[in-house]
């Protein structure tokens, strides 16, 4: 809860809490039917070999973090996210020249 000043004296105000999705069968596909591909397998198309261990070296975080991020039990923050996105990049343009 959090105190707010409403002139006169203090009023409770709720907050709003973010909710992970669900991570059951259906968590990887849309509404549509389409199917996404999932933060663990999007890394390991980056690094196949000790993903959790390049993650956790990448984003200064720890391994056993890494390994709830990869099965999909946390949600792995942005910095995460952009490290892969910057490996698959950098990999297409190495294989580009």
């Amino acid at each position: 809860m959090r105190a707010m000043f409403d002139g006169g004296g203090f009023a409770a105000a709720k907050i709003d809490r973010h909710e992970m999705r669900s991570t059951g069968k259906n968590a990887g596909t849309a509404e549509k039917g389409e199917n996404r591909i999932s933060f663990g397998d999007l890394a390991r198309f980056a690094c196949p070999t000790k993903t959790a261990a390049w993650l956790a070296h990448i984003t200064k975080s720890d391994v056993r973090t890494c390994e709830r991020w990869l099965a999909g039990r946390n949600e792995p923050p942005a910095e995460a996210l952009g490290a892969i996105m910057f490996e698959i990049m950098r990999r297409f343009h190495l294989r580009a020249e």
